[in-house]
């Protein structure tokens, strides 16, 4: 998906876009130079606004160099907003975790803990939580770690908890009582805790199918912390409790724990940061893959069956069904250009992510094969219960578009060989697919029978992977968060 504005362009009085930097759920980042000739980190503010102005506006002067300094905040001549920001031309952690994809070391994990711990006291301490840390949002400059996007931040007065809930932080560092509207520094101090867990291990404690599945292992899980050296396993498990009040009361008692081991500070006392520099922050173009909710894109995930592991789904039909290197390779990642059009409560959960990972043509196939012997054993059950003299072709045909129809349209997109491959239909606006669009699309798919297999060529060549039945649906078939 293109963004709005190109290089050269001014949509804000006084600044000169250079490139995109990235996209999010609120709007998008700019690398744009001031007529003064200041670099700068433009984001433009495309929907609901007001959410992050609230969180911007508390912390518009604030000034620590643990936190990407905001300038100020603009509208220009159509009304819209835009949020001028200190630019940080260096890696994120997000970027430094995925060039180094089996974990940071201790050293580097400890670094990152106490200079991200050094921002976030300094926001405690002002009665503000920031309330969405992540690698995305974890920035590396000139020997500084800075925390970046406040778009959530918000100040932790009980009397305060209403009225700023819109996409609360990232399901995978959310802390069990953020459903409750609770907003202690606790909620920072448990995403810290997980951080530390993916810089050690190169993958988060809580895994899952869906988003769903994610939440109750936050609710009831326990991280496995046991072959994790001293004092990390002790300070990740008790940052991760799921009583706040059993968590750190504060970012400097974690830290001082996790310095308190002699060989631990002298590690990080000799750590050069300077060595972090070689990791270069990635810009994304149009051309880019995933988009996510920072000015730095994360990877998108990988589908279940071609894991080399079972990523703490427990292997089941997972491990059944491991498919050889590229059986299952994706295309090209990105959300649907309509998608931004959407309100972000309507989309669905892949394309609220801002990743849109599209099925390629043999998994596609897989599922079509798995499906099939659905159908054929469906049928075969209608013919013996009502009496087997019955054509079967038509009956195979109806059991076929109702099958497809039914599913799809109220089991989440999915039926039992798109489940089972971990891939979905969605709407082509990001929508989820609604029962008379898969309806449509079922009898699409039956009538493109007869078209020898043409609407299944169609799929390699196709940037989004749409056969023609999808094209005619308007629907798109991408890897699903909920797997399994």
């Amino acid at each position: 998906m293109a963004f709005r504005f190109r290089h050269g362009d001014r949509p804000l009085k006084g600044y000169t876009i250079q490139r995109g930097v990235g996209r999010g759920g609120f709007g998008e980042v700019y690398f744009a130079v001031s007529d003064g000739g200041r670099e700068v980190a433009l984001k433009y503010l495309w929907e609901n606004p007001g959410v992050e102005l609230r969180g911007v506006s508390q912390c518009m002067n604030l000034s620590n160099p643990h936190l990407v300094k905001i300038f100020d905040v603009k509208k220009n001549d159509e009304g819209e907003y835009f949020i001028i920001m200190e630019y940080v031309a260096g890696p994120s952690l997000r970027d430094i975790l995925i060039a180094e994809p089996n974990g940071l070391g201790s050293q580097k994990a400890a670094f990152f803990a106490r200079e991200i711990g050094k921002g976030l006291s300094y926001l405690h301490d002002r009665g503000i939580v920031h309330r969405d840390i992540k690698p995305g949002n974890i920035f590396y400059e000139d020997g500084y770690v800075k925390i970046g996007d406040y778009g959530l931040s918000k100040f932790m007065a009980v009397s305060r908890h209403s009225g700023h809930t819109s996409s609360v932080g990232t399901v995978h560092y959310m802390a069990p009582e953020v459903g409750s509207g609770n907003y202690s520094r606790g909620i920072d101090i448990y995403a810290v805790g997980v951080m530390l867990y993916e810089m050690l291990l190169g993958q988060l404690p809580f895994q899952g199918a869906s988003m769903g599945e994610v939440l109750m292992k936050h609710l009831t899980e326990q991280p496995e912390v046991e072959n994790l050296p001293d004092p990390f396993g002790r300070v990740i498990r008790r940052a991760l409790a799921k009583d706040p009040n059993d968590r750190y009361q504060s970012m400097d008692q974690m830290i001082e724990e996790l310095l308190g081991v002699d060989d631990v500070r002298q590690s990080v006392v000799g750590f050069n940061p300077a060595s972090l520099s070689g990791v270069a922050r990635r810009a994304v173009g149009d051309f880019a893959n995933s988009p996510m909710l920072s000015p730095n894109p994360a990877p998108p995930p990988v589908p279940a069956f071609a894991r080399g592991q079972n990523g703490g789904n427990g292997g089941g039909a997972a491990a059944r069904f491991a498919a050889p290197p590229g059986f299952a390779r994706p295309g090209l990642a990105g959300p649907s250009p309509a998608a931004r059009r959407v309100p972000a409560a309507e989309l669905s959960p892949e394309a609220a992510s801002g990743t849109l990972y599209y099925a390629g043509f043999w998994i596609r196939l897989l599922a079509s094969m798995i499906d099939g012997i659905v159908i054929v054993a469906a049928t075969g059950v209608i013919l013996t219960v009502f009496g087997g003299s019955g054509e079967r072709n038509p009956l195979f045909i109806a059991v076929s578009i109702v099958y497809q129809g039914l599913l799809i349209g109220k089991w989440n997109g999915q039926t039992l060989g798109k489940k089972t491959c971990g891939i979905k239909v969605i709407s082509a606006d990001g929508r989820p697919c609604g029962l008379w669009q898969a309806f449509g699309r079922a009898l699409a798919e039956v009538l493109n029978w007869f078209t020898l297999g043409f609407t299944y060529l169609m799929i390699p060549f196709s940037r989004q992977k749409r056969g023609l039945h999808d094209r005619i649906a308007d629907t798109l078939h991408v890897y699903a968060l909920n797997r399994w």
